[in-house]
C-alpha cells in the first residue's frame, strides 16, 4: 500500500471536481488485489486518488458508514456519487468510474 494519509488530507481537497477515496486495511489480501486493479484502471482515468488506512481512522469509517474493505468512493466535489466494495476487474472498475 502507498503512504497512509491523514483524514484531514482526505477531506481538505473536496473542491476537486472528481476524485477517489480508497479505504483499506494493510492486512486485507483483497485490499491489495483491489489496489492493484485500481492502480491499473487509474493509469487510464488519471483521477486524483486518496488512500486511507481505515484501521487508524475508525471515525472516518463510522461517519461515512463504511461496511467493509476495500472501499472505493467516487467523489464529485464534496459529495459521494458512487461507492464500490467489489472491484471485480479492471474493465468493471473502468465502466463504473466513467
Amino acid at each position: 500500500m502507498n503512504k497512509t494519509i491523514e483524514v484531514d488530507d482526505v477531506t481538505e481537497n473536496f473542491g476537486e471536481e472528481k476524485h477517489l477515496i480508497f479505504g483499506y486495511t494493510p492486512t486485507c489480501g483483497t485490499c491489495k488485489v483491489s489496489e492493484r486493479i485500481l492502480d491499473i484502471a487509474n493509469e487510464i482515468l488519471n483521477l486524483p486518488v486518496k488512500k486511507i488506512d481505515l484501521n487508524f481512522h475508525p471515525k472516518f469509517s463510522e461517519d461515512h458508514q463504511i461496511m467493509s474493505v476495500p472501499v472505493l468512493m467516487l467523489m464529485n466535489k464534496d459529495k459521494e456519487s458512487k461507492r464500490i466494495y467489489a472491484f471485480r476487474s479492471v474493465p468493471y472498475l473502468l465502466e463504473n468510474l466513467k
